[in-house]
Order: structure tokens, then C-alpha cells, then sequence
């Protein structure tokens, strides 16, 4: 992968999720100094206390004011390459927000393009690994596996076209191909015919106008299912439960981690003091997931006849949805009742792919089965954190539609802001693989 200026990739995660492949093949690609903290926690082994279990090299990252020193290390090393004009890859486990902001502070001194790769694998992979481990060095990763996660910082100040989330359960090619795509220099859409069109749901192609209904519902469901259980709450307990439960249940999904009516239950249940198996969880689920769809969801102007004249001139359309307290077989039943799914022919939910926007795994999810390249695929959603920096990650262009809702947030803008959907249609007609314009289509 050819390289025209310096970049700063600093590889990071839990043990056993394949960083140390991933920075090592991701170097040689990029031509780049590899920095790994293992070794200079090795350099630094010189006059440690010998003798008991907390004395071998692996552990010595959990004694007092060690870790300090090696990331402070780390960073000077790499200070030195970025300032001699070279690409640097760094190493380690970067378990604490301060140590990535450290590195994409350094970065920014410099100029520097910066991302955080964190690595992380399925549990079953990471056992096997870890086992694997215990077996060839005597063991012990265990321990330092529950301790390292017992410090990882998962928030920290970095903006999500400053991260990716690589899954590296498979094979280091798969998780290299993703990486690579997200490093490489896109090609301009303008420059390449548009072959794919994804939407966002939610205040893209559909909304709520009355949301308020849908609460209520909610919290009345779960206050039945409450006294049904024998306690004796009231209505305000229970709407101050259920309040508890979805900011919960954003603060996840803004770290990147998908949850639904079932946690969200759970969680209302339990802060109602009900820890043990509910007798009426399964209803209490049920309910929160279609209590939407008593409420009037419709879907935004314009919506149906870009899917209908996308679809007209030859452009797949797909669907790259958060779900939320909505899984993906009720929000089906929305688009169909209002007559977008025929022209949907992915649909990329959430709580189907396991994971959330910006995820590119979301994306990647939609655009696979249409055998579309990200750079030939367009995607349209209203928010800055989730649709721009995922839709980006993976190399896809950006359009921001602010019919419902304008995100006016400092984070990255999208290649382009519309305010409507014929707006849209003009810039998408002059990037059709044919000369049909958007008169002719009209």
C-alpha cells in the first residue's frame, strides 16, 4: 500500500485478539517503523526484583508507575520516526484512554493522518488463543487477560473517523482487507459511476412523530409486569426506571456496543429491585419492541420516490439500520406497510449483524451481497457520528440529510448536506453510470 506523507496507526486491545499479527503485516504494507511496547517493556527489565509469581515479564505492565514508562517511551520512539518523515505502527495494548490521546496528540503536532485500530475477537476464539498461550509459555495469560480488562478505558476523546473496530476472530488477510480499506486514499465518487445507494431508517427514510406514545407504552408495560410480579411500584417508579435503562442502553450504543429490548428490560426490572427470572420478562420484551408500532411512524417526504427512481436507473439500494428498542422484524414491517421495502434489497439491522453503526461491519453487511465496492456506494443518513464516520471508514461516500433532524455537531461532515430529497436526486443523477439525467428521469 503505497504511502505519499507520514501516518500514525496506533494497534491496540484485549489480549489475544491478534494485534501483534495485525501490526506487524500492517508495517510491512505501509512501509512503516514498527514500535511495539512489548519490547521496550523487555529493554526496560533491567534491575527489576527477582523472584515470585508477579515476577514474570508478562505481568510487569501491572506493577506501579511501569506502564507510564513504557507508553511515555513508546510515544518519544515514535516522536522521533514521524519527525524523520517516516510512517509509524504502534504496538501495545493502549488500555487507557491517556495513552491514545498521547499518541494522537503527537500525530497532531506533526500533521499527521491518526487511527486507532482496536483489535477484538469472539470469546471463543479468545479462549482458544489464550489457552494456546498457557500451553507453549508455562501460563499465566489468563491472569493477565482479567487483569487487563479490569483497566481498560472504554471512552476516551477520540472522534469515530479517529478509530475502527476490527474483528479479528477470522482470518489476518479478512482483517487486513478491512484495515487496508479504511486507510487507503478513497476515490473520489465523482470520479467513479455510482452503483449502490444505502440508507440510514430513522429520521432518513422514516420517522416517529409522536414518540411520546411509544414511551408511554413502554413504561406501561413495564409497570405491569412489575405488580404483576408482587411489587408494589407506582407509575413514576416505573417511568424513572425505564428512563434509567435507555440512557444505559445509549451510552452503549455510543460506545459501539449493540443492545435492545431485552437488556433494556432487564435493566428496568432489576433497578425495580426484580434481579431474579421475571415470570413476565418475555411479554415485557415484546412489548417494548412493538410498542412503536401502535405509534404513527411515517415515512419522510420524498423517501419513496428517490428508492423508486434510484431503482429505475439501475441503482441497488440497501439498508444500514440502528435498531434500538426496534428490532429489524418490526421496522420490516414499517418500511413494508409504507411501501420502501420492495426497493430495499438489503437490509442491514443492528440486532442482526450484532453490531452498530459506525461499525463497518454494518455497512460491509449491506454492500456485500450487492457486490458493490465501497468506493462505487453512497451512503445517506442524519448523523455525524454513526452514518458519516462509519459510511467513511469503510471508503464509501457520505450524504448528510437534515429533513427531520440536523446534527449540528463538530464532528467530520459528510461529502455532501442535502435538505431534501430532490436535492439529493440532482447530485446522485450526475453520478449515474449512464448519461440519464435527472430531467430524463423526472
Amino acid at each position: 500500500m503505497p504511502v505519499s506523507a507520514p501516518r500514525v496507526v496506533a494497534i491496540g486491545g484485549r489480549v489475544a485478539t491478534g494485534k501483534s499479527s495485525v501490526s506487524a503485516a500492517l508495517a510491512e504494507r505501509l512501509n512503516a517503523h514498527r514500535l511495539e511496547s512489548d519490547r521496550l517493556r523487555e529493554d526496560q527489565l533491567h534491575g527489576r526484583p527477582a523472584g515470585g509469581v508477579e515476577d514474570r515479564p508478562s505481568k510487569l505492565a501491572f506493577w506501579p508507575g511501569f506502564e507510564p514508562r513504557v507508553y511515555g517511551d513508546l510515544v518519544r520512539r515514535a516522536r522521533v520516526e514521524v519527525e524523520a518523515g517516516h510512517s509509524v505502527v504502534l504496538d501495545g495494548c493502549f488500555a487507557r484512554a491517556s495513552q491514545r490521546e498521547a499518541v494522537r496528540s503527537l500525530a497532531r503536532e506533526h500533521g499527521a493522518p491518526f487511527l486507532f485500530v482496536e483489535c477484538r475477537a469472539d470469546a471463543e476464539t479468545t479462549r482458544a488463543r489464550l489457552a494456546a498461550r498457557d500451553a507453549e509459555d508455562g501460563g499465566g495469560w489468563r491472569w493477565i487477560s482479567d487483569r487487563l480488562d479490569e483497566r481498560w478505558e472504554g471512552r476516551d476523546a477520540l472522534a469515530p473517523d479517529e478509530r475502527l473496530l476490527l474483528d479479528t476472530s477470522g482470518a489476518l488477510a479478512d482483517a487486513l482487507t478491512v484495515l487496508e480499506r479504511r486507510l487507503v486514499d478513497r476515490i473520489p465518487l465523482r470520479d467513479q459511476p455510482l452503483l449502490a445507494v444505502t440508507f440510514d431508517c430513522w429520521n432518513t427514510l422514516l420517522f416517529e412523530p409522536d414518540w411520546h406514545e411509544a414511551h408511554a407504552r413502554r413504561v406501561g408495560a413495564l409497570l405491569r409486569a412489575a405488580q404483576e410480579g408482587g411489587h408494589s411500584t407506582t407509575s413514576e417508579e416505573a417511568d424513572a426506571a425505564f428512563s434509567g435503562a435507555w440512557e444505559r442502553h445509549m451510552r452503549l450504543w455510543s460506545e459501539g456496543l449493540a443492545t435492545g429490548s431485552r437488556e433494556v428490560a432487564r435493566d428496568a426490572l432489576g433497578t425495580l429491585g426484580i434481579r431474579r427470572p421475571h415470570a413476565e420478562l418475555e411479554h415485557l420484551i415484546e412489548a417494548f419492541e412493538e410498542a412503536s408500532h401502535s405509534s404513527r411512524i411515517q415515512a419522510l417526504p420524498g423517501s419513496a420516490e428517490i428508492l423508486r427512481d434510484l431503482s429505475a436507473a439501475g441503482i441497488r439500494c440497501a439498508l444500514v439500520c440502528d435498531t434500538g428498542l426496534t428490532p429489524g422484524r418490526v421496522v420490516r414491517r414499517h418500511l413494508d406497510r409504507l411501501g420502501l421495502l420492495p426497493f430495499l434489497e438489503v437490509q442491514a439491522f443492528s440486532d442482526e449483524v450484532g453490531v452498530p453503526k459506525p461499525d463497518p461491519r454494518t455497512f460491509r453487511w449491506a454492500l456485500d451481497p450487492l457486490g458493490v465496492a465501497p468506493n462505487r456506494a453512497l451512503h445517506v443518513g442524519d448523523l455525524r457520528r454513526t452514518d458519516v464516520a462509519g459510511a467513511r471508514a469503510l471508503g464509501m461516500q457520505t450524504a448528510r440529510i437534515h429533513i427531520r433532524h440536523d446534527d449540528d455537531t463538530s464532528l467530520p461532515e459528510a461529502d455532501f448536506v442535502v435538505d431534501s430529497y430532490p436535492r439529493l436526486w440532482q447530485i446522485v443523477a450526475e453520478r449515474l453510470p449512464s448519461a440519464t439525467s435527472a430531467e430524463a428521469m423526472r
